[in-house]
């Protein structure tokens, strides 16, 4: 959520008080919400509330995977999923770093997204040779590592490629990474891959805070786009869900109060 802070407890410094801020907390589809003073980051001027909520949780998780992987020049990098939320927000900063990116995404407008985001090449999910595409855009061997992110989140299910084809869709090099959802470990040792997941990207209050305010400074300077599809009403949030559930969105949808 993000929002103008209108009351205080006890204890807390009155300078809160008409602050803009950002949090991730329960509860926070409402007029109102609560949040404990080490859950808040301040938004920076330059940048508005709607953007600055897009960014509370895949800002800080398309940080927090940049950090883990470390990507340079000689790497490449496969994004599924590139279109959504999350992946819309791994391919900016990641392209910037100097990587070659590779974005998965379904029909020619979710395409065009992810090509003006910075992809080097674009691969339709929907083709049956999605796989046999995206291993030729990523070029075959290099000196540098190749990364597979997958944009999938619970509660929705997979495309119909499950993610361990999307192992073997990646050309083999010496060292790979995959930062994704649950993949098959035993075969990915075996293949020199290592992984990364949803544990490895969960932080402490100290760093949560870090993340979220570099994402809002990183889009307040104009280097991240976050990109919302959609802008509903609180009144209509059962539509925000089916809209997220009917795939037919781009990046992040929002409810407004």
């Amino acid at each position: 959520m993000s929002g103008v802070v209108r009351v205080v407890g006890a204890g807390v410094p009155a300078e809160w008080l008409g602050r803009r801020v950002s949090s991730f907390v329960t509860g926070s589809c409402a007029e109102r919400a609560v949040a404990p003073v080490s859950a808040l980051t301040a938004v920076p001027d330059p940048l508005d509330l709607l953007p600055a909520a897009a960014l509370v949780h895949d800002g800080v998780t398309a940080l927090g995977l940049l950090g883990l992987t470390a990507l340079g020049e000689t790497d490449r990098v496969l994004a599924l999923g590139a279109s959504g939320g999350m992946g819309t927000l791994l391919v900016q900063p990641t392209q910037a770093r100097g990587a070659r990116v590779i974005a998965v995404a379904r029909g020619e407008e979710k395409l065009a997204l992810v090509r003006e985001l910075g992809a080097d090449a674009a691969v339709d999910a929907t083709r049956d040779d999605w796989a046999a595409s995206a291993r030729h855009a990523l070029g075959g061997r290099s000196r540098g590592r190749t990364s597979c992110w997958t944009g999938w989140a619970v509660p929705w299910a997979p495309p119909p490629s499950p993610s361990r084809p999307t192992v073997a869709a990646s050309p083999r090099t010496e060292r790979r990474r995959e930062v994704s959802h649950p993949l098959d470990t035993e075969d990915a040792a075996r293949r020199a891959i290592g992984l990364f997941g949803i544990a490895d990207v969960q932080f402490d209050p100290a760093d949560l805070n870090r993340l979220t305010s570099e994402a809002h400074t990183t889009a307040a300077t104009g280097r991240l786009r976050p990109v919302i599809g959609g802008v509903f009403p609180l009144a209509r949030a059962a539509e925000a869900h089916a809209a997220i559930e009917g795939r037919g969105l781009v990046g992040k949808v929002m409810l407004r109060v």
